[in-house]
């Protein structure tokens, strides 16, 4: 069990609740969702870039681990497996997306809260550890210790990660606008 930083709480590791899932008790794996929805959720929509299809893809990735969980080795490695399994799931429905024609119907008006297409492609040049709290921040509505949760940071990481992020796009938007 790890302590709850600001109380006495214990919060039980991720080992501990893969355990918890694997003997049956459904509170296991619902803590492990309730602990990574927001960061499933936001490394697939750094892949797909559409926050439907990013939900429908944690979803399954959430509803694969729990089928496979007897398959998971080392379950104190439970939140790099399953990042791993959204990808997967993210990847092959961006190649299904990809495949599929396109459809004779005007396209619905886009979300107002869904990044401009040139931010998206700015942000999937990052590294990974900035798309994430880019993601988490923005799509997701994390607050910065919620993201240091979910990530092992601290927050002073994550508002630097939030930080140097933001630059980085910056300047990438303005030489992208340069260009034209």
């Amino acid at each position: 069990m790890d302590a709850c930083p600001g109380g006495d709480q214990k919060v039980p590791a991720d080992a501990d609740l893969v355990q918890q899932a694997r003997a049956g008790q459904e509170h296991g794996f619902a803590a492990l969702v309730r602990r990574y929805q927001g960061l499933v959720v936001a490394r697939a929509y750094a892949v797909l870039h559409d926050r439907a299809d990013a939900e429908d893809a944690a979803q399954e990735a959430f509803l694969r681990a729990f089928r496979s969980l007897g398959q998971l080795r080392d379950p104190a490695a439970f939140a790099p497996w399953l990042l791993q399994a959204v990808v997967n799931v993210a990847r092959r429905a961006a190649r299904r997306r990809a495949r599929r024609p396109a459809a004779g119907i005007e396209a619905e008006p886009p979300d107002r809260r869904e990044a401009h297409p040139e931010v998206l492609d700015a942000i999937a040049t990052l590294p990974e550890g900035y798309q994430q709290v880019i993601h988490l921040h923005y799509s997701q509505g994390c607050s910065c210790d919620e993201i240091a949760r979910l990530l092992g940071l601290q927050v002073g990481s994550v508002t630097s990660r939030l930080t140097r992020a933001r630059q980085m796009l910056r300047r990438l938007l303005t030489e992208s606008a340069g260009d034209r």
